[in-house]
């Protein structure tokens, strides 16, 4: 009998921990990984992946840590799990929109090639940076 995904089964933060733990499966398994964020149930990622329970906001940093992910990255992704998604809007109200080391990259080169332009978002733009990504 197939087993019924977890109510949290399509979060970003579900397939962003899924994908992550395959990529680092010649450094580490997932047992060192959970031990490694400091989880006394080294399962806790599986539940995780699997969207049978959401991801503890005090625990983004040591999970990032041991995912060696941007600790900014993953606390979005457990700010928007289902449920949070008042608590991601009050967060970017109060403290600024989060932004990762690797899109702080992208704006960086952004800015390189506009110039230092500021330039505005255009249709052009827009479809251009989505092609990048074959959206």
């Amino acid at each position: 009998m197939a087993r019924k995904p977890g109510p949290h089964a399509t979060s970003d933060l579900a397939m962003y921990l899924d994908r992550r733990i395959l990529e680092l499966r010649h450094k580490k398994n997932q047992r060192d990984i959970a031990i490694a964020a400091g989880f006394n149930n080294p399962n806790m990622l599986s539940m995780l992946k699997n969207g049978d329970t959401k991801l503890a906001i005090d625990r983004t940093a040591s999970l990032a840590a041991a995912l060696e992910a941007d600790p900014k990255y993953l606390l979005r992704l457990a700010l928007a799990q289902d449920g949070n998604e008042t608590k991601a809007r009050v967060y970017d109200e109060v403290i600024g929109t989060v932004v990762s080391q690797n899109e702080v990259g992208w704006l960086e080169v952004l800015r390189e090639a506009s110039g230092n332009s500021d330039p505005a978002i255009t249709s052009r733009a827009r479809s251009a940076m989505r092609a990048i990504f074959g959206k």
